[in-house]
């Protein structure tokens, strides 16, 4: 008898069958798994890490939490032609409501001065104010308000509009707002009053002492609304390592 044929001899073959039929179940689920996560994931939710303490104690650095995309719905991408994008989005669940915390794409990422959609920075804020409704706060002993416009709101420009809305009207129009004298030009054109396309809305942070929010850059367009947090799924201390046991899985 030949070697080959004695290695053939000592070789189970039904019970390697079956561990490779094991072997093909294991990495097929695992694979179906994976492409589930990743239909969830672009479809149904967003995992985000809280980076800073603007919202504690809602939510404080290190917590992971998980965003429901249908809320307000989620959003498709188109190239606009001009550089940048506009969103297409899909009927959700409901629109954002005052008091839910929200994840966006922040407005000013790129610039100070201009709102561009992208995704380099995202942020995550209470929402205080929806669309038609006006917000007030005190800052440093001064009482201030503003108004969010809703979609279709028509309102007149003078330099009180052009402070309040001027970025908001220029990422909408793609064109400069500027004010010579009590006259606001849009462009190279006087505008006496302007109609807005996008619901906006007030971010700020519950820790409202140390939060970067509307109050100092303005209201938030809705097509930058990425969803609306449900609970905390995970949470470490970023210092020490430490796992937070007792803030996982805390609705928001």
């Amino acid at each position: 008898m030949t070697v080959t044929e004695k290695i053939r001899k000592r070789i189970n073959w039904p019970q390697l069958k079956r561990l490779a039929w094991k072997t093909f179940y294991v990495f097929f689920s695992l694979f179906a798994l994976f492409q589930l996560y990743i239909l969830a994931r672009l479809y149904l939710f967003a995992s985000c890490v809280i980076p800073t303490w603007s919202m504690s104690p809602t939510l404080i650095r290190g917590d992971y939490l998980i965003a429901s995309l249908q809320i307000p719905g989620r959003r498709e991408w188109q190239k606009d032609g001009q550089g940048g994008y506009t969103v297409q989005r899909k009927e959700g669940q409901r629109e954002v409501r005052t008091g839910d915390v929200v994840v966006f794409n922040f407005p000013y990422a790129r610039s100070k001065e201009r709102m561009t959609l992208c995704n380099d920075l995202f942020y995550c804020k209470r929402c205080v104010a929806t669309p038609g409704q006006e917000y007030g706060w005190w800052w440093k002993g001064r009482r201030r308000s503003l108004y969010l416009p809703a979609k279709g709101d028509e309102i007149p420009l003078d330099s009180t509009a052009w402070k309040d809305y001027r970025r908001c009207i220029e990422y909408e129009t793609r064109q400069t707002l500027s004010l010579r004298g009590d006259t606001v030009l849009l462009g190279d054109s006087v505008v006496r009053t302007y109609r807005f396309r996008h619901d906006y809305y007030f971010m700020r942070g519950d820790n409202f002492h140390d939060s970067y929010d509307s109050r100092f850059w303005g209201p938030l367009p809705d097509d930058f609304i990425l969803g609306v947090g449900q609970f905390i799924w995970f949470s470490r201390n970023p210092d020490s390592g430490e796992i937070r046991w007792e803030r996982m899985f805390r609705k928001l």
